[in-house]
């Protein structure tokens, strides 16, 4: 499964969580250090990301973002 990569998310790449849901990032530059990314989940539900597309910090998640 491709990694997530900020770049390639920032010109265009689509973006899933790793246990397959669609997700788009609304915004990139929250005024929050640790988790700037704002994302929408199968148009439903808002998240905040890292900006490794991490749902927690320092583990692991189904939430955490990768590149479609």
């Amino acid at each position: 499964m491709p990694r997530f990569n900020l770049k390639k998310v920032k010109e265009g790449a689509e973006v899933l969580t790793k246990s397959g849901k669609v997700a788009k990032i609304l915004l990139f530059d929250r005024s929050n250090s640790m988790f700037p990314l704002v994302v929408i989940i199968e148009n439903k539900r808002v998240a905040c990301y890292t900006d490794k597309g991490k749902f927690y910090k320092n583990s692991n998640s189904d939430n955490d973002l990768i590149i479609k």
